[in-house]
């Protein structure tokens, strides 16, 4: 299944007061958000209304009561919960007029008034930062959400397997080697440009390109800036799952599901599920069941006296590796061949230029390759000849479909002795 990683708000509920009454409001919060997924806007709204006029809550609190309201046709009290998450939050004019839920609210005089007061805090508080950085991380994030979101649109309109998803996919491929290539940029001049280099509004920015191309070296970076606040712990939480089920390893927040074509969806293994649900707390992430629900797929926490989800609910790891992996193709004349008929640039070879060239590319179901881009290079020619080696390259494929692939190309090749 393809991942689209879409920029997601991920909010965590703040207790107060005595313990009894804040456990009252935290089980109110969980049924008001049961009821939003579920799509029953008119018990999500009248909950959330009752218990934030009892006790206050924290912004992603009112910008999902704005939510409800909004759907069920309650434009002002949907506005009224809104200004006050824009006040409470850091919710930009661009993601709030961008959300699907509000667009009833569109054509209401006080709409446009909202998304200054939220444009206007963000200049403010923005005023005290690097311009030039806060604008590189803006670009950034458009170049790693605006696609996804076209992708996400035409699954909705036209099914996961249309060809509009995969054509917005496809071209997202390229702008993700570049986004990680400019937050490499930025992470070996500033370390993780987090909330004291960009602040609120594009912390998460430099996290979310990493998602998008998940490699374990960053995470030592990560968790440390996690742990200082620069960015979001839940967002992190995602990313250790990702890479533990890739690794074959229990995940340990819930976060991973597996999908086949028609949507079935099963839930990766879990470590220490009995607790699952406080780590999840910990990081800011709802209850399991209730993250579970929106991606429907129907969960209870097991307790110590038991599981009593059916063992079909998850997924088996030999079951999900077979799933995952496309299937492989095979060189023509093999790697060695393809290694020989490399030509060392002369640029490269007066500056001594030595290693790896990484090239992604694509290779199509009569087996020659498309799509093709540099993903790590040497310069100095040798990657317009890596590019030259694959363009020529020729493989078997026996699945007959589209298989996307990255090799390494040395520069110079030095046939191993016998």
């Amino acid at each position: 299944m393809r991942h689209y990683y879409a920029a997601v708000l991920v909010v965590a509920a703040v207790l107060g007061g005595q313990e009894i009454q804040a456990q009252t409001t935290t089980d109110a919060l969980s049924i008001a958000r049961r009821a939003l997924s579920q799509q029953d806007y008119a018990a999500a709204s009248a909950t959330y209304q009752q218990v934030l006029k009892r006790q206050p809550g924290t912004a992603g609190d009112y910008y999902r009561a704005a939510e409800a309201a909004a759907r069920n046709q309650e434009p002002k009290a949907a506005l009224q919960l809104l200004k006050q998450a824009v006040d409470k939050g850091y919710f930009s004019a661009e993601a709030i007029a961008d959300e699907e839920n509000f667009a009833s609210l569109t054509t209401q005089a006080a709409w446009l008034r909202l998304l200054a007061r939220a444009r206007t805090k963000q200049q403010r508080h923005e005023t005290p930062f690097d311009p030039q950085l806060v604008m590189l991380l803006k670009k950034i994030e458009l170049q790693d959400q605006n696609l996804r979101k076209l992708a996400k649109k035409a699954e909705r309109d036209f099914g996961p397997n249309a060809t509009q998803v995969e054509a917005a996919m496809r071209q997202q491929d390229y702008f993700d080697l570049l986004t990680i290539r400019q937050v490499d940029s930025l992470i070996a001049r500033h370390g993780y440009p987090g909330k004291l280099l960009v602040g609120e509004y594009q912390k998460d920015v430099a996290f979310f390109v990493i998602q998008h191309n998940p490699d374990a070296k960053y995470l030592p970076l990560l968790t440390a800036a996690a742990d200082q606040g620069e960015f979001s712990w839940s967002a992190l939480a995602l990313l250790i799952d990702r890479l533990k089920t890739e690794q074959g390893e229990k995940q340990v927040y819930g976060s991973q599901s597996l999908f086949d074509r028609k949507g079935h969806g099963k839930l990766y293994p879990i470590e220490d599920e009995v607790r699952v649900n406080e780590r999840r707390a910990k990081v800011g992430l709802e209850p399991l069941e209730e993250y579970l629900h929106q991606h429907g797929l129907v969960y209870q926490a097991p307790t110590a006296a038991g599981n009593l989800n059916p063992p079909e609910l998850y997924v088996d790891f030999k079951e999900g590796q077979e799933a995952e992996e496309r299937p492989s193709v095979e060189l023509v004349g093999g790697y060695e061949t393809l290694y020989a008929g490399l030509r060392y640039p002369e640029a490269a070879r007066q500056q001594n230029v030595s290693g790896h060239v990484t090239v992604q590319l694509t290779i199509d179901k009569d087996g020659v390759p498309k799509d093709l881009a540099v993903v790590n290079g040497l310069g100095h020619g040798c990657d317009e000849e890596a590019l030259r080696a694959m363009r020529a390259a020729r493989f078997i494929n026996a699945a007959g479909e589209d298989h996307e692939i990255r090799m390494e190309l040395p520069f110079p090749y030095e046939p191993a002795r016998k």
